[in-house]
């Protein structure tokens, strides 16, 4: 079996590099910090989450994952919790199973429902009812903390899609979070960085200044071909030089680069001494995700495609040339850059200046 995965979180043990980052997760925990985890969709957040988890419950420590991804109400919220804190491990005296079963919820496919009449009859949590829930359930590490004083990390992943449910989400989260101590150790993990720096860096949203901020940088190409060489080799396959060309492809890109090496483990598997692996990686990696690519091109402007176009080209993007290029005034390419580097999903900024997020986007582009 191919163990490269790529379309969910990795397995602690396969995770590339990120040392650092768990180093810095796992102190912040010792020290009762919590953090502010931002990262682009698809660059490993909720694998190093994953990550984190495994090594606080092998130090003895309770840990779990929320994700929020997607809630569209507060009662989705408030079953995504109930669901969660279910795996929590050395409940004392079950207290979730109690608190649940005294506040008259049931939890099943359809969502969660409470208990009305003297019938046990059940329906449909109201917002008003799933607030009330909420806040009993939260504090749920305090009262773990205090049968037996044991620490519990709580790992909120899309923590910004709170805001999706209900704007004054974050406000009930924090009334309850604020008094956890030395009970629990969060971190509030999000896709859209900068929603993520608006929720924390806000001085008036409820999270103003409450989270270490950290970051996930691309992955050093160095150490993500020896992490890699080490799983070809533990299946007796040697990938040669195209390990390296992939890795160069996937320009740090922690999804895209998973991929490619994926494919690049079934080629080598099926023909060890076949011509071409890494262009034939990338062919299969460009057939994959050329779908996504052209919805993310149908959706944007004649501007925002034209910034996209000349970022993968090597051009600059608000030049004269790619402006020309692409019939349009040079503010209005600005503009259009500045767009697409706020929503941090397919432009990002770092210390070169503007960059595609997607080597595989980019590639696609240059194709055109």
């Amino acid at each position: 079996m191919n163990p490269l995965r790529y379309q969910g979180p990795v397995e602690p043990a396969l995770l590339i590099d990120r040392a650092a980052e768990l180093d810095a997760l796992q102190r912040a925990a010792a020290d009762r910090v919590n953090v502010r985890l931002a990262a682009p969709r698809r660059f490993g957040k909720s694998s190093l989450l994953e990550a984190h988890g495994a090594a606080m419950r092998a130090a003895g420590h309770r840990a779990v994952r929320v994700d929020f991804y997607r809630v569209a109400t507060v009662t989705d919220v408030a079953a995504r919790v109930i669901a969660a804190y279910r795996a929590l491990p050395s409940d004392p005296g079950r207290l979730l199973e109690r608190l649940t079963r005294r506040m008259g919820l049931r939890v099943g496919t359809s969502g969660v429902s409470v208990q009305v009449g003297p019938r046990g009859q059940q329906a449909a949590m109201s917002s008003d009812q799933a607030r009330g829930v909420l806040l009993e359930l939260l504090d749920l590490p305090a009262r773990l903390h205090d049968a037996d004083n044991g620490l519990t990390v709580i790992c909120f992943d899309e923590f910004q899609d709170l805001l999706t449910a209900d704007d004054r989400l974050d406000g009930l989260f924090r009334s309850v979070i604020q008094h956890h101590g030395q009970a629990a150790a969060y971190v509030y993990a999000g896709s859209r960085p900068s929603l993520m720096r608006e929720m924390f860096s806000d001085h008036e949203r409820p999270f103003y200044a409450q989270a270490r901020p950290l970051g996930l940088p691309t992955l050093p190409q160095d150490e993500t071909v020896v992490d890699l060489q080490a799983i070809f080799r533990g299946d007796g396959l040697d990938p040669g030089e195209a390990l390296a060309d992939i890795v160069v492809t996937g320009d740090g890109h922690p999804q895209r680069t998973m991929l490619l090496a994926h494919h690049l483990y079934d080629l080598v598997s099926e023909d060890p001494h076949g011509d071409d692996l890494a262009a034939r990686a990338l062919d299969l990696a460009l057939a994959e995700t050329a779908d996504v690519h052209q919805a993310a091109w149908d959706a944007l402007g004649r501007a925002e495609r034209g910034v996209l176009v000349a970022l993968a080209d090597g051009m600059r993007a608000t030049g004269q040339r790619a402006a020309r290029e692409h019939a349009t005034s040079r503010s209005s390419m600005q503009r259009a850059l500045d767009r697409l580097a706020a929503e941090e999903q397919h432009v990002v900024r770092d210390g070169d200046g503007p960059r595609l997020l997607d080597p595989l986007l980019a590639e696609w582009l240059r194709r055109r």
